[in-house]
This record gives C-alpha cells, sequence and structure tokens, in this order.
C-alpha cells in the first residue's frame, strides 16, 4: 500500500522502512538499499529543482497542452480499460452462474476462458489507482497475492464471512478464484466433483467473488461521473494533489512494486533470503503469470506513450510527449530511453518460462535478470524521469524494495 510523504529526511525514511510489517509474511526480508536511496534521492533532487527550478519549468511547460494530455487519459485509455474490464467481468458473472448449476468440463473449460479475459484485462486498469479506486483498496480486493487459501477455506466452511472486511481482501479476487479453479483439486474431475457437492458450497462462495469483483468495478466504473470526469481533466496545476501528478505518482508505483515487485522480485527471492515460487500471480492456473506478465508489459508501454485502449494504433498526448516537450533542445531524449527499456523488459520477459515458478526452481538466474533490466526503467522513471517532469515522489514503498 502506497504511503504518502512530503520530503522525508534519511532517518525517517529508513526508519520506516525497517519498522515496516507490510511483508510480514516473508520471513528475513533483505532491505534493497539502492531503492531507499533513490526514494531519498528522488525527494531532494526533485525538491531542489522545486527551489531553485521552480519559475523557469513552470514558464516553460505552460505551453504545453496538459488538459489535452488528462483527456487523453481519461477518454481513450482509464475509462475505455475500466469499461472493457467490466464487460469482461459480466461474461465472467455468466459462466460462473453457468458452471455453478451444472458443473462439467465444458462448462469449467468456458468459465476459465472467462477468468483468464478478466485477467488480461485487469492489467490495463491496475495502475490507475486514483479517486475512489484508491479509497476502496480496488487492486487490493481484485489482485492481492498470494491467496490466503486458509482463509478462503474457512470461509466456505463456516459460510460466515464479510468480503468488505480487510481481513477478506487476500481470500478473494482474481487470485482467489485461481485457487477455486486450479488448486482444490489434484485434476478437473476432482474440481467438478466438489463444485457438484452444494453442500460444500465451492460454487456459492465463486459467485459471492464473482459478483463482488463486479460491484465493485461498476463503482469504479459510475465514479468516473462527468463531474469527477470533468474536475480531474481542469486539474492542470503542478501540485501534490493536481491530477498529472498523482497519475505519474501511480504509474511509477504501479511499475516498481505491482510488476517489477510483485510480478518478477519477490518470487525471484530478491527481497528475501530465499526464492517464493508460490508469489507468483496466478500460482494455482500454473501456465498464466507470463502471459499476464506480458499483458502488464503492454500496458505500461501503452500509457506511457498515449496509446489508446481500444486501437492501440491510435495515439494522443502522453508522458512521452510531455518528456520531449521539456527536452526539445536535448538529442538524447529520456523518452527512448525509457522506450528503449521496455522493448529489452519485453524481450527478457518473453524469455522466461510460462509458469514463473517453474522458473523460479529451475533456473531462477533468468528471473533476477529480468529483474535487473525492469529495474533499470525504475531509475529511469524514478529518477530521471519525475526530475524532468519537475514532480516530487509522493510515496515511500514500505517493504523495503
Amino acid at each position: 500500500m502506497k504511503k504518502y510523504i512530503t520530503f522525508l529526511p534519511l532517518t525517517i525514511v529508513l526508519i520506516s522502512i525497517q519498522c515496516s510489517s507490510e511483508m510480514d509474511d516473508t520471513d528475513n526480508l533483505v532491505i534493497d538499499e539502492t531503492i531507499t536511496t533513490e526514494i531519498v534521492s528522488d525527494s531532494n533532487s526533485t525538491d531542489n529543482n522545486n527551489n531553485s527550478n521552480s519559475s523557469s519549468s513552470d514558464s516553460d511547460s505552460n505551453s504545453f497542452n496538459h488538459k489535452e494530455m488528462l483527456t487523453n487519459w481519461v477518454d481513450n485509455i482509464i475509462i475505455p480499460s475500466i469499461t472493457n474490464f467490466d464487460n469482461s467481468l459480466e461474461i465472467f458473472e455468466e459462466s460462473a452462474t453457468t458452471f455453478v448449476n451444472a458443473p462439467t468440463t465444458e462448462t469449467l473449460s468456458n468459465l476459465k476462458e472467462a477468468w483468464l479475459s478478466s485477467f488480461l484485462k485487469w492489467q490495463h486498469v491496475e495502475m490507475f489507482d486514483i479517486g475512489l479506486s484508491e479509497e476502496i483498496f480496488y487492486k487490493n480486493r481484485i489482485n492481492l497475492y498470494p491467496t490466503n487459501v486458509e482463509k478462503i477455506e474457512n470461509n466456505i466452511s463456516d459460510q460466515n464471512y464479510d468480503l468488505d472486511e480487510p481481513v477478506n481482501f487476500s481470500a478473494q479476487g482474481l487470485n482467489g478464484i485461481d485457487y477455486l479453479l486450479f488448486g482444490i483439486g489434484e485434476n478437473e474431475n476432482e474440481i467438478i466433483s466438489k463444485f457438484s457437492d452444494e453442500n460444500l458450497n465451492y460454487g456459492k462462495y465463486l459467485t459471492d467473488l464473482v459478483d463482488k469483483m463486479v460491484s465493485l468495478t461498476s463503482e469504479i466504473k459510475l465514479s468516473w461521473s462527468d463531474e469527477y470526469k470533468s474536475s480531474f481533466i481542469s486539474s492542470t496545476d503542478n501540485t501534490a494533489s493536481s491530477s498529472i501528478n498523482k497519475v505519474v505518482n501511480d504509474f511509477i508505483y504501479y511499475f516498481e512494486k505491482g510488476y517489477r515487485a510483485n510480478k518478477i522480485g519477490i518470487p525471484a527471492g530478491v527481497f528475501s533470503d530465499k526464492p517464493l515460487p508460490n508469489r507468483v500471480e496466478a500460482y494455482y492456473g500454473k501456465n498464466y503469470s507470463k502471459i499476464l506478465a506480458l499483458e502488464a508489459t503492454d500496458a505500461v508501454n501503452y500509457f506511457f506513450n498515449g496509446n489508446h485502449s481500444n486501437d492501440t494504433e491510435s495515439k494522443g498526448l502522453s508522458i512521452k510527449d510531455y518528456l520531449d516537450y521539456l527536452e526539445a533542445d536535448k538529442e538524447e531524449k529520456l523518452s527512448e530511453k525509457i522506450n528503449s527499456q521496455l522493448e529489452k523488459i519485453k524481450t527478457k520477459v518473453s524469455e522466461l518460462n510460462t509458469n514463473f515458478s517453474e522458473q523460479v526452481n529451475q533456473e531462477n538466474l533468468k528471473m533476477l535478470i529480468a529483474y535487473d533490466v525492469i529495474q533499470a526503467n525504475v531509475v529511469f522513471l524514478k529518477v530521471d524521469m519525475l526530475q524532468v517532469l519537475n514532480i516530487s515522489v509522493d510515496y515511500v514503498d514500505a517493504d523495503g524494495d
């Protein structure tokens, strides 16, 4: 979870990292001092930039059409991505109902396809942790992993659970359903058998989880009303609470934590004394962690470059354009470095095993190499890009990475 700060001194940053319990289920975490230094460096360098170059930077950027960039983000990326996810969940809900009413190999297969379709579309939504999404912990309720199997089984057994309680965030969402579809039996026949027995309540829990995702996503979609959308687009100032600053920070936070750490670094053991192969996304499905990571790579690329969600060949004003405007006098532009690194990242992720858990167990070095390539872009985004954009980092990552 993000923790917001205002130019914390090094001592406080180190204390907050050492005292964090966010990763209390990971034994013997190793603090990555490089990233800790980057966080402080980001704040100090950007603070200095604010103090010494604020007037010139603001003046230089006045000609860039911030409102047009925000409009492109909302109309062509954020709202369409949420809508696509919402639409996929409707199909998912129908498939879940059909399967629960008639558990067969065919209906289970259809349900798995609907689950994967929603999971892929989610990769384009998770980075936009703003507004109501942040208030209701939306991303933690849709894609928190590893899933808490013991909690799920207890919920199913005693039938006394409230999915709105934080204690149940790790027992729901796409990864909770991953366990129900792939992890409750040794094979499909065993899984179908458990869903066929109404007394076991697996079907009820499945439909409850899908229904909760549907209702949450409907809330998020509705939250982007004309009023909120209008205020979001008109918030063009360079302040900590402005739309550009918040979305850019959310984008970087997602890339550093949701993408780099959660998908690659934590399973590979970067932040612990050993690899953690059970920490991969969609762990029980076994063959989906790579395809989800590749989809997330595309999502990052598309947002940075302003590609439209429903027509990636079309583009609007983006972070890349903003950087290029501010670096118009430079031959080697930062956006080119970032895009080049994104290409390298996709290449390295493509070389990994379809199942990241197997990759960690069989040849973890490849995971570590992929992590290092991703980490290089964290520096470009979190240090160099924020300096150019004159934006301060607004979070400190509590797990020490």
